[in-house]
């Protein structure tokens, strides 16, 4: 049924208006600019809304209504959602706040919100949302300014403002996104219900969360270790004074930070710190295959980033292997003799295509490495372009991740423009792209342990 709020054929928007400052003025136009299907804004003051016909009500829409979106004062919500399900309306966004997160008297009315909406049979996002978007259905439910590029990291944030700011910083540094959730209280729909959508939708790849507080904590536990895509999340609230603001901000109990801590890893969910950490890591899952295991290797035409490098993977317990004599031999051929050909691998500064393509399909090569780092290090008399050429002309052949970090700003821009058309995950220093890795390898241990051992557990259970 939640279908019915991502891809519906028709939507009304309540409370849309020709001026566009206003929430309801704001999401109607941006639903007009990409969606495809039937669109219906209703306003009980005007007849025209952003040229088209208004309704003052949405019983008086002649057609049917798959989705609403409300964005009324909270004092005219229920009378709406009503309405709606009288209609035959089978999903909500409930964009009004006023709810939940203002005290007792809001709870109260969200409870009655969630009875009318279940006595229809509808499902409901928020209420306290800034909406949804669906990339691939063309659907910009929301506030946030224009779609996101194509990709496949879907966002799930319990902040809306938050939410609406990555959306916009990921737009703007070219992050493709499939969906973006913003679920205000989860009244009616939670994490669990989300989760489990988003684990049979075909164009999800990763999924991103930022969470303040969990409801059902089992079956969220249950829903996340069932999922069958990586999960990457940020947790706040874990200072007191931060566990109070999440519940004066969406009425949600944050909770013990390390029951939640030791939640995620049970569930197989990476939990990360900053919000940086938690789209690198969701961008590499989006465009790279899982290692094998944690044996890694690095080439850098810049010694000092290699270093960098290796002692952001030993604190993370990966791996810097030895590589094989046959791989060391077809690296010395195409090296300088005053570079380095152990690992890390070190141009000592020479950049060209026919090096960064010989050494990291030498590397890739080496059955003992599971993955590779390459980095670039720019200065003004190499180019970033000849060694991103290499690097994504080699990883179409290759079936192991290959992490890049084109440093230096100014100047690699090109160069870092091949790579995100190649579909190559790039950071820009060498320890965010450790941990980008870091989280890829976590995320197969979790496979190889914790998901094998619930498979092998169901199969010995269904035989007996």
């Amino acid at each position: 049924m939640l279908s019915s709020i991502f891809e519906p054929h028709s939507i009304a928007v309540v409370g849309a208006s020709n001026n566009e400052t206003k929430w309801g003025g704001r999401i109607f136009k941006n639903i007009l600019n990409d969606f495809k299907g039937d669109v219906y804004p209703v306003n009980a003051r005007e007849k025209i809304v952003q040229g088209r016909t208004a309704y003052p009500s949405i019983s008086e829409i002649p057609d049917n209504v798959e989705m609403a979106v409300i964005a009324v004062p909270s004092s005219f919500v229920l009378h709406v959602v009503e309405e709606c399900g009288k209609k035959g309306v089978k999903g909500l966004v409930v964009v009004s706040a006023g709810f939940r997160e203002t005290g007792k008297d809001g709870a109260e009315l969200e409870d009655k919100l969630v009875s009318i909406v279940r006595k229809y049979g509808m499902r409901m996002i928020g209420p306290n949302t800034l909406g949804i978007v669906n990339e691939p259905a063309g659907l910009n439910a929301s506030v946030i300014g224009k779609l996101p590029g194509q990709g496949s990291i879907s966002f799930i944030t319990q902040s809306g403002t938050l939410g609406l700011a990555i959306a916009e910083w990921t737009i703007d540094i070219g992050i493709g996104l499939s969906k973006v959730i913003s679920t205000g209280n989860k009244a009616e729909t939670d994490d669990v219900d989300l989760i489990e959508y988003l684990d049979n939708d075909p164009s999800t790849g990763v999924i991103a969360m930022y969470i303040e507080g969990i409801k059902r904590g089992r079956k969220f536990i249950d829903a996340a270790r069932s999922c069958k895509k990586p999960m990457i999340a940020i947790k706040t609230g874990r200072s007191e004074r931060g566990s109070r603001a999440v519940f004066s901000h969406t009425g949600s109990i944050a909770g013990s930070d390390e029951i939640f801590t030791a939640a995620f890893r049970q569930a197989g969910i990476i939990r990360v710190d900053t919000i940086d950490e938690l789209f690198d890591a969701a961008l590499s899952f989006s465009c790279q295959p899982l290692p094998e295991g944690n044996n890694v290797a690095i080439i850098s035409n810049g010694g000092g980033a290699s270093i960098l490098a290796t002692d952001a993977c030993e604190k993370h317990g990966i791996n810097i292997v030895n590589l094989e004599e046959t791989t060391r031999e077809r690296i010395k051929n195409v090296l300088p003799d005053f570079a380095s050909g152990s690992n890390p691998v070190d141009t000592a500064g020479t950049v060209s295509y026919e090096i960064y393509s010989e050494v990291v399909q030498a590397l890739l090569n080496d059955t003992g490495i599971d993955a590779v780092i390459v980095i670039y290090v720019h200065a003004a008399i190499v180019d970033s372009i000849p060694p991103a050429r290499a690097v994504v002309d080699i990883k179409e052949k290759s079936t192991k991740p290959v992490i890049t970090c084109w440093m230096g700003g100014a100047g690699t821009e090109n160069g870092v423009d091949i790579l995100k058309k190649g579909c190559m995950p790039n950071y820009s220093i060498p320890e965010r792209a450790v941990k980008a890795l870091a989280a890829l390898i976590k995320h197969r241990e979790f496979l190889d342990t914790v998901k094998i051992k619930n498979t092998e557990s169901a199969g010995m259970g269904a035989s007996k």
